[in-house]
């Protein structure tokens, strides 16, 4: 069932801070050490980029490369969708080609939404 964004959103950030690990794989220890983390490997990988298009279109750009353990295909993109709240289940062809097309920009904004709250 859709639920409102002050919902979905939390959730979001819990996924992808859960996919979160130092470069050996290890389990970082707070959510904060995982935010810097994130960010010290995007700022490290991709700030040059930031000077070009912006910080938004420039985590786009790296989440697009797989920079970090995050659905990808369009079915598991839409099924993430649903389980997060964000659509409704059975959503229609419209609502998927939507949903895919936004997914990176919208991930994108959930992880930039973290840095802004530390």
């Amino acid at each position: 069932m859709k639920v409102h964004h002050i919902k979905y959103k939390p959730r979001y950030e819990a996924f992808i801070l859960d996919t979160i690990t130092d470069y050996d794989g290890n389990e970082l220890p707070t959510r904060e050490a995982k935010i810097n983390h994130l960010f010290e490997r995007f700022n490290s990988e991709y700030g040059w980029r930031v000077d070009q298009v912006g910080k938004q279109k420039a985590m786009t750009d790296w989440l697009q490369g797989l920079a970090i353990n995050i659905p990808y295909t369009y079915s598991d993109c839409i099924d993430l969708a649903i389980k997060m709240g964000s659509i409704d289940p059975n959503p229609s062809d419209k609502l998927i080609e939507k949903v895919c097309d936004n997914y990176w920009s919208f991930m994108a904004n959930i992880i930039l939404g973290m840095e802004a709250k530390q």
